[in-house]
Parts: C-alpha cells; sequence; structure tokens
C-alpha cells in the first residue's frame, strides 16, 4: 500500500449498518451479526449484500459468534443454547443446556470443520462431532486463566487433529492432549508449574507454551507435541527472596522460529525456537536519542491535532521524550510493564507499546534489532493490527473513531482515516488468508469497525473486484428452497432463490412456536439425527444437554 500522508482517492467507506456481535469469517469474505432477532450475513466487499437466517434463541441472549476453519459454518452461542448453521447446505443443529446442571454455556468454538468444543461456566468441557451428534466428555477445565484453557494444534496440511487442555486438580496444573478424530486422549501429565496461566501453540504446531503466574521462576514452559517439557525460561532459578513479577505475555513470530517475551519489567526479550535462548533484548526508554551506529537513524513522528479537529504530524526532532501515561506510579500488574507486543505478518517488525507510554508507539527491525520508527500519537493508542497479506501495512486504534495506517516501509507519517460513525468504534483489519494474498487478484485491505449496535466497513484502497459482480440487494433466504449455497448467493455467483411458499424449516418454525417444550424437534444437519444410536461414552448424570 502506497501512503503518501493523505488518504488514498480510490477509498471506500460504506454507511453504518445496523448489527451486534459482529464477527468477520475466517476468509474475510463474509461477516456475521445479530439484528432484528435474526443472523445477518453480510458480505464484506458490498455489505448492502446480506442474507437473514432466523434463529431460536433471543438477539439479547446472544453471547458470541464464531466461524469455522473454511468459513462455511457459524456458531451462535447463548447461555442456554448453542445453533451451528451451515451456509452451503443450509442447514443447522441446535444445542440445548436443558436445566443447566452444568451452569451457563460459556463458550462454542469450532475445532476443525467437523468438531465444537463446549465449555460451561464452572469449567465443564465436551467435544461435539457435527456429522453424528455424538458428544465426548474432556473433563473439567481450569476456569481462573488469563489465556486460553484449551488450544488446537494448527493443522499445517497435518491429518491428525490435536487439542490441548488445561485442568487443575488436587491443586497442580495437568496438560491433557485429546485427538478428535480418533476420540482419544493421552494420559494427564502433571505440570510443574505453580498456578499455570494458559496454552498456547506456535504456528507451525512445533511447540507447545504454557505461561505461569507472573512471580514464578522459571515462568515459561515450552512442550513438544506429544507433551514432554523441553525447556525452560528463565533457565536459572531465582533468588527466594526476589519476588519481582516477570513475563507478562508472549507472542510468537508467523514463521516460529522466534518467540517474544515481554516482561513486567519494561523489556522484551526475543528468543530463538530452536534451544530457546535470548537472542536480543530490546528496552523501552523514557528518553529517545539519536542511535550512536552511523547509519542507523530513527524515524520518529509526532501528532498534532488543531482547534479545528484537523491532524497533521511533523518530524521530531532527537532527543525526545514521549508523554508519561500517569502522573504517578502504579504496581498495578495490568498498568506496569509492556502493553503491546506484535508481529508483522512476514516477522520482519515488531511492534511495541510500554505502559508508561502508551501513547507512543515502537516499530523494531527483527533484522537488524534497531528501532526502525517512533510514532508519537496525540492520544494513547488502544490497540496494534498488522495486516495479514500487505505485511508492511500497521493500523493504530487510539480510541476516537480513527484509523492511522502507517505504512513499515517507507518514510512516510501515518494516514489518520477518519471515521463518521454513532459511537466509538473497534478497529480491526478484515482477515485475509496467506493463500488469498499470494493469488493473482488479492483481495485490498478493508478495516472493520463495529460499536455495540452497528457495523461499518472502511476500504483504503477501494473494493476488491470481485464485488462488482451479482446482484446487491437484500435477500430473506429461505431454506430448502435452492440446492445453491448461501455463499453462491452472497459473493453473487448465483442468483438469490424467489419467495414461493413457507420452507420446511419455517413451517417447524411455527409449530414449535405453539408447542411448550422444543426438545423433541428434530433438525437436520448435514444427516438426521438417528435416535437408536447409542451414545458409546457413558452419560454424565448431570448433562441433560442435546444435541439435535
Amino acid at each position: 500500500m502506497g501512503l503518501s500522508g493523505t488518504p488514498p482517492r480510490a477509498m471506500d467507506i460504506s454507511e453504518e449498518l445496523s448489527g451486534s456481535c459482529a464477527t468477520p469469517s475466517t476468509s474475510g469474505q463474509l461477516i456475521a451479526c445479530i439484528v432484528n432477532g435474526k443472523l445477518r450475513i453480510h458480505y464484506a466487499q458490498a455489505p448492502e449484500r446480506c442474507i437473514d437466517l432466523k434463529l431460536r434463541m433471543q438477539p439479547k441472549d446472544v453471547t458470541a459468534i464464531k466461524w469455522s476453519d473454511d468459513s462455511s459454518l457459524v456458531a451462535i452461542t447463548s447461555p442456554q443454547l448453542i445453533e451451528v448453521l451451515d451456509l452451503e447446505d443450509d442447514a443447522h443443529i441446535r444445542l440445548d443446556n436443558g436445566s443447566g446442571g452444568l451452569g451457563r454455556f460459556a463458550s462454542a468454538d469450532f475445532v476443525g470443520d467437523n468438531h465444537l468444543i463446549v465449555l460451561w461456566e464452572f469449567g465443564r468441557a465436551k467435544l461435539w462431532c457435527l456429522s453424528d451428534g455424538k458428544g465426548t466428555d474432556l473433563g473439567d477445565l481450569k476456569t481462573k486463566c488469563e489465556g486460553r484453557n484449551w488450544a488446537a494444534r494448527p493443522n499445517a496440511g497435518k491429518a491428525t487433529q490435536m487439542l490441548a487442555l488445561l485442568s487443575r486438580v488436587a491443586a497442580q496444573d495437568q496438560l491433557v492432549l485429546h485427538f478428535p478424530t480418533d476420540e482419544r486422549s493421552i494420559l494427564p501429565q502433571t505440570l510443574s508449574t505453580i498456578d499455570a496461566r494458559g496454552l498456547t501453540w506456535s504456528p507451525d504446531g512445533r511447540w507447545l507454551a504454557a505461561l505461569d503466574t507472573a512471580h514464578a521462576n522459571p515462568s515459561l514452559f515450552v512442550f513438544t507435541p506429544d507433551g514432554h517439557q523441553y525447556r525452560t525460561h528463565p533457565a536459572m532459578q531465582a533468588k527466594e527472596d526476589d519476588f519481582d513479577l516477570g513475563i507478562k505475555a508472549i507472542a510468537w513470530s508467523p514463521d516460529s522460529r522466534s518467540v517474544a517475551i515481554s516482561r513486567y519489567d519494561n523489556i522484551v526479550t526475543l528468543l530463538n525456537t530452536r534451544t530457546f535462548t535470548p537472542t536480543a533484548t530490546i528496552e523501552h526508554s523514557t528518553t529517545i536519542a539519536e542511535p550512536a551506529k552511523p547509519g542507523a537513524a530513527i524515524c520518529a513522528w509526532r501528532e498534532a491535532v488543531s482547534a479545528s479537529n484537523l491532524r497533521s504530524y511533523s518530524p521530531a526532532s532527537l532527543p525526545v521524550s514521549p508523554p508519561l501515561s500517569r502522573t504517578r506510579t502504579s504496581s498495578e500488574p495490568s498498568e506496569i510493564g509492556i502493553a503491546e507486543v506484535i508481529f508483522s505478518a512476514d516477522g520482519l517488525h515488531l511492534a511495541t507499546r510500554d505502559q508508561r507510554m502508551l501513547s507512543t508507539v515502537w516499530i523494531w527491525d527483527v533484522s537488524s534489532l534497531r528501532a526502525k520508527a517512533v510514532l508519537l500519537q496525540h492520544s494513547n493508542v488502544r490497540r496494534l493490527h498488522w495486516h495479514s497479506t500487505q505485511k508492511q501495512l500497521l493500523m493504530l486504534d487510539c480510541g476516537e473513531s480513527i484509523a492511522y495506517l502507517y505504512d513499515a516501509a517507507s518514510d512516510q507519517p501515518p494516514i489518520p482515516i477518519q471515521l463518521t460513525v454513532s459511537a466509538i468504534p473497534v478497529l480491526s483489519f478484515l482477515p485475509c488468508p496467506l493463500s488469498m494474498g499470494e493469488a493473482e487478484f488479492a483481495p485490498k485491505p478493508t478495516i472493520l469497525a463495529t460499536t455495540k449496535t452497528t457495523i461499518c466497513l472502511v476500504h483504503p484502497e477501494g473494493r476488491s473486484p470481485q464485488s462488482d459482480t451479482g446482484t446487491t440487494e437484500h435477500v430473506a433466504f429461505d431454506e430448502g428452497e435452492s440446492e445453491d449455497s448461501l455463499i453462491e448467493v452472497l459473493t453473487g455467483k448465483k442468483p438469490a432463490p424467489p419467495r414461493t411458499e413457507p420452507s420446511y424449516t419455517e413451517m417447524v418454525d411455527i409449530a414449535a412456536d405453539t408447542e411448550e417444550d422444543t426438545v423433541g424437534l428434530d433438525d437436520t444437519f448435514r444427516e438426521k439425527r438417528k435416535a437408536e444410536t447409542p451414545n458409546a461414552h457413558n452419560p454424565d448424570p448431570l448433562d441433560d444437554s442435546e444435541i439435535f
């Protein structure tokens, strides 16, 4: 993306559309949200093109929307009901919580394209196979985690799926490895952690990391895919009287060759993933000075806001001291240390923020291990986002209804893009898989701005060519009337089927409204549910949830 200090002329900003819980698909082509009690699917490159699907749950009860890896399935979660819709087969499945003996549904996530892992609020977990409706109990997972208490191993072409699960039994952390396709698990392994905060896989699936409590030493435990402990960091034990907080978070590079360790002492340590030994240390100084090495100049830009709210950038002469975020020092863990560490998609740049200077963004060159640029914003930065295919493109979200786009490969300042929305939105890039980005007609970057009740799409370089074909009108799709998938209708490959008479699903919905109990409804999902099929697992007496 060529940035020249002003927004590109081809930029396109959609009108503000209604929609809550907006969630983009993993392909970045579709956006799901809740509108008027229905699930609405927007086509990202032409948001006026959308399809409405009926839901059984109340819209106020919806807590999350999730997409499968192939962007063909959508799971809508509420405390008592989970619905999964298939956009290719035009069918759906319902998971009823029954009397709620295990508590409310806490979350539901796809594992691959054929399994759904469901967590209850008290830690109970169950893995459902969507093709045959069988459920596998995964036991009780750890509930008090800052990170994730389970993590699916990146497939990367591997046939066997794997889930890493974190549980706690008798005041000890345990690691369980489960294989969904084989419906088997490796016996739990007791970890040497004090109070693990979460699990994370490296992008290539070769390493599994568990982060311990911040005052533990060592704090980072690295395991091989079969669950054997390989390394710890720091490798040396600290003194018994040393109670300083250590590691705050970790970030894997996209190529899995290094991992960034952010600490509470405002230092970032880079480890290589062969031996997990330090290769570099990054410190955030409160005074930015000229580098001592010749030819290693730092590009510093300072944002200024005029009385008429016009924003501009000017080079900051070095040395410069970024403004401090707080006048008083704090001892709260959430208010000290490194606020954010994020690699660019190619792993060549690292963007960081320091809790002491939240309005300052540091851009580091990973190959030369030096600061390449410093951005001094007028307001505190809320979140950083690298684009997945335009690998030098960084977006800053300062919570001001403005998207700041910065090209790390250029010597130009960020470009502010003002959004006219009803409330301050949360900004993010739409996903763009690398396979799509390497295609001849790679999708252009798209920014998704979401509030609690609305969505807005920003196309900085204009819309992708794919959006120029097909119908662009709103469609209320009826199941059973066409063999064409909803995805083909949205993308304009197939015209929407005409409305004739109520579909089978609509007639079932009408009949269900007259009944007090909906447990007997037999909806379809890829194949009919066979009531005579015995459950291969011993049922939990407290679990009366049912899948249809």
